[in-house]
């Protein structure tokens, strides 16, 4: 996306035909409909009649989108201290005008210390300022004092060299002071289908089922915790967790709410909920997900199921197929997120094309992803247990309780393994990959020494709990050296 002059641009529209107004857009790269030309028309010439110097028109952003949350401003103009917001209607009412420039403020104060917000209404050119977190009505001339004084020496060539989506991707897990203090949004798919199921759990009494599926980094957590903290005023929540509950878990449990870890399943009666929501339930046993439906079912409950089919860590979790057994209980209302909110799109190409040597996908080079290559598990595992905890979170793998594997030579037990972090999120994450690495004729990384959990699935899941940066720790692995510089090169 390129800045421009929006005064340049309405002129344009106006005397350009249609395939040459096109290609502009193009070349700026923004799309534009009929209407918002309108509405941007309108904006310009009241500007221009109020004033006369047309270096105000210079530098603005048109309709940018935060990458992988699909969060859209109308206009943003950006100096080294400040950002201008500036909010195109054809009409609108101050509530709502009030509700998307606070969701603004959220997303920009990340960004620069001094924000103006603003919304223009085309149809009575009237202007709206938030100001200490409430909407005002305005004259033309605060917003061209802020223009005016704005200085533009270096212009950003992408908003993407000042938006780093992780920052506001809220967990909560990993940042629970921020969810518990409603310090986030969900995206638009998200609010679509929280919306639609907490209208469906209030219309009978009836046993309601619902699911919520979707691939590691698309939000599923997020959604099903905060539908239950939107239900909790009115309805008794418990929460199952289909693994060991983390800080963020108990913390929310010190704060009123209801989470067991599904071991704790038989200590608790489920029929003095009004709602279970269980997650991460493709690691469920069928025993246990049989008892939970026949209780809602018994008790005219509603449960919610979330998770992940690929997140499997055990050929007995793959085999019990929980998303097939979920999928024929009768009436259950099937959502799918399909935007992945968390997973940096450079680190989820480098992921796909990792795990299979065959797939040749062009991989953004950010500079996010890195590897260490070592000779031997002694300096691998003094490397490990040297690094700075503080930056890196090093995951290592689920070791069996019963035969010891290889993994365990260079696995410093102070690490988090795979079954640990299931749901959480980190910044940025270390993993290792070790001499029994390998791919196979189809070209998909297999591991060829003895484990109990699937060695490719834990290191699936542990690649896919970072946010940030990934660091690869390879030990004695031409093999996956080499993939690894093919890809990165």
């Amino acid at each position: 996306m390129k800045s421009l002059n929006i005064l340049s641009l309405t002129q344009a529209s106006e005397n350009l035909e249609t395939d040459s107004f096109q290609n502009l857009l193009e070349y700026y790269g923004i799309e534009l409909r009929g209407k918002e030309i309108e509405d941007l028309q309108s904006l310009t010439d009241c500007l221009c009649e109020h004033f006369d110097r047309e270096y105000i028109f210079d530098d603005f952003f048109l309709g940018y989108k935060i990458p992988q949350i699909s969060k859209e401003f109308d206009l943003l103009r950006f100096d080294s201290e400040s950002v201008i917001n500036i909010e195109l209607k054809s009409q609108s009412s101050p509530d709502k005008i009030k509700k998307q420039l606070l969701r603004n403020f959220y997303y920009l104060s990340g960004v620069r210390e001094i924000i103006f917000n603003f919304t223009f209404v085309s149809e009575t050119q009237e202007l709206y300022w938030l100001n200490n977190g409430e909407v005002e009505k305005v004259e033309i001339g605060i917003l061209i004092k802020a223009l005016s004084h704005q200085k533009i020496i270096i212009t950003p060539k992408d908003p993407d060299e000042i938006f780093n989506p992780s920052d506001y991707l809220v967990s909560p897990f990993n940042s629970t002071d921020k969810f518990i203090n409603n310090q986030y949004f969900l995206t638009g798919q998200q609010e679509t289908i929280k919306r639609k199921t907490i209208e469906h759990m209030a219309k009978n009494n009836s046993a309601r089922f619902y699911s919520i599926t979707g691939s590691a980094g698309t939000g599923k957590t997020l959604l099903i915790y905060d539908i239950a903290k939107e239900l909790q005023a009115a309805k008794k929540i418990l929460i199952i967790h289909c693994g060991y509950l983390n800080q963020g878990q108990h913390l929310l449990n010190a704060n009123g709410w209801n989470i067991i870890e599904i071991r704790h399943l038989g200590l608790h009666d489920l029929s003095n909920f009004d709602v279970i929501i269980i997650d991460e339930v493709q690691r469920i046993k069928p025993a246990q997900l049989r008892s939970i439906i026949e209780t809602v079912l018994a008790s005219h409950l509603c449960c919610m199921f979330s998770y992940d089919k690929l997140q499997t860590l055990s050929r007995s979790e793959l085999n019990n197929d929980i998303d097939s057994k979920i999928n024929e209980i009768p009436t259950i209302i099937t959502n799918n997120l399909s935007e992945k909110i968390r997973t940096n799109k450079e680190i989820a190409t480098f992921i796909k094309t990792l795990l299979n040597n065959k797939r040749d996908i062009p991989i953004r080079g950010d500079g996010n992803i890195d590897f260490i290559y070592f000779s031997n598990n002694t300096d691998a595992r003094d490397y490990i247990t040297s690094s700075d905890r503080s930056f890196w979170e090093i995951l290592r793998f689920t070791a069996s309780q019963y035969n010891s594997e290889h993994h365990e030579k260079y696995s410093d037990a102070e690490c988090q393994n795979s079954h640990k972090v299931i749901g959480q999120e980190f910044d940025n994450v270390a993993v290792v990959i070790d001499s029994l690495f390998s791919y196979s004729e189809k070209g998909n990384l297999i591991y060829t020494g003895r484990v109990y959990y699937d060695a490719v699935k834990m290191l699936f899941q542990n690649m896919t709990r970072t946010r940030k940066k990934l660091r690869l720790i390879i030990i004695d692995n031409p093999i996956v050296l080499k993939r690894c510089i093919s890809l990165l090169n």
